[in-house]
């Protein structure tokens, strides 16, 4: 028995080495990675010296932080991903609750110009100051509008109600100053009409995706269709993307349940299907208008319409904004957005830099009496009316 206990207690000495040298090895391996980490970091910490110690004025601590955290994000060379300061995150938290006031204008982007694109809302800011469907956004409080991107512009544009912001604007080749104060806005994202001379061909204009869109929406289909709907052309030329849930949910009006609406791709390749969920829709002939500032939601209901064989695409090719961006904080109060995954339309195809080309390319014509694009959906409406 004496003997059976030593050998059991000699095996949990045994046991203990062999855990005590598995930790070790453990917190070695550890240790050795920080040790890697530290050695590559090293330039860094020596700049960051040299700087404080030798740079012939004193420096701010947190300027050269924020310098150092910008400048990683600028290497990725992706517009999307950026260094949030302190202010810039708190200013973000505060919009994306929803407690922010606008101007009350819908902005797109036409070739490399930020643009008004409809009329402004009625008693707005924007209505106030008697700013125009078309005209061109150059700077917004003295920042150039060519050096930011649209996201940026539309949070520079947003703020607290009651404060102001300045705008420098464009209008057929002259340029002016207006400074608006901001107040609380409600837009209305869809519009709709009967289009005359024609047998129930419907118009549905959709400016942007918000938590609205998809309300809206069906209230229009319902007038529509009891003014006699026959046909469809939705107009996202110009919409600019929004809320990715309102995108999905416009999608399902016209999609039957379980047709897959994108694709969303991580870095690791794996992808995450969004499919249909509703079980109703409509199966009326449908015709989908975009333009190269159709972006982001925009893309995603184009691009599940045309895979899906639910409807012919004219126009020109789209934006080519299909990356999906994180927020996350850090410690010392700003934040990082950063590119994290990919949409991908539900056939497969990249939208991110790429667009979607239509089924049937009409170019704008700038200088035409009418719109030929919307002409040429309605021939192709009434065409298969006649066949």
């Amino acid at each position: 028995m004496l003997k059976r206990s030593r050998i059991l207690a000699g095996g949990l000495f045994f046991l203990l080495l062999v855990g005590a040298a598995t930790g070790m090895t453990f917190f070695f391996l550890r240790y050795r990675a920080i040790q890697e980490t530290l050695e590559e970091f090293r330039p860094l910490t020596d700049a960051h010296r040299l700087v404080k110690e030798q740079y012939v004025r004193e420096v701010v601590e947190l300027d050269l932080l924020e310098g150092a955290l910008g400048g990683m994000v600028d290497t990725l060379g992706d517009p999307y991903s950026e260094y949030l300061t302190q202010q810039r995150y708190r200013e973000l938290e505060i919009q994306t609750q929803g407690m922010y006031g606008g101007i009350g204008v819908v902005l797109t982007i036409l070739g490399e110009d930020l643009v008004i694109l409809d009329p402004p809302l009625a008693g707005s800011p924007a209505a106030e100051a008697n700013l125009r469907e078309g005209d061109m956004i150059r700077s917004i409080d003295d920042v150039p509008v060519s050096e930011i991107t649209f996201e940026r512009a539309a949070e520079l544009i947003r703020g607290p109600v009651g404060t102001e912001v300045v705008l420098g604007l464009e209008r057929e080749g002259e340029e002016f100053t207006v400074t608006l104060r901001r107040d609380e806005i409600h837009l209305d994202t869809v519009r709709s009409q009967i289009l005359g001379d024609t047998e129930g061909i419907g118009y549905l204009r959709v400016s942007m995706f918000n938590d609205y869109t998809g309300q809206e929406l069906a209230g229009h289909m319902a007038d529509l269709m009891e003014q006699g709907l026959q046909a469809l052309i939705m107009d996202l030329r110009g919409n600019p993307g929004g809320i990715l849930g309102a995108a999905v949910e416009v999608a399902e009006f016209f999609l039957p349940k379980g047709k897959p609406v994108l694709h969303v791709r991580a870095r690791d390749g794996l992808e995450q299907t969004i499919y249909t969920g509703g079980s109703g829709h409509f199966e009326i002939p449908l015709v989908v208008l975009v333009d190269g500032g159709s972006a982001s939601g925009a893309e995603i209901v184009a691009g599940a319409l045309k895979d899906n064989d639910r409807a012919i695409l004219v126009g020109t090719k789209t934006f080519g904004k299909g990356s999906v961006q994180s927020i996350y904080e850090l410690k010392n109060g700003g934040g990082l957005k950063l590119t994290t995954a990919l949409y991908i339309t539900a056939g497969g195809h990249s939208i991110d830099k790429e667009g979607i080309t239509p089924d049937v390319v009409v170019e704008y014509n700038e200088g035409a009496e009418s719109d030929v694009q919307l002409e040429a959906a309605m021939e192709i409406l009434q065409e298969g009316e006649d066949n």
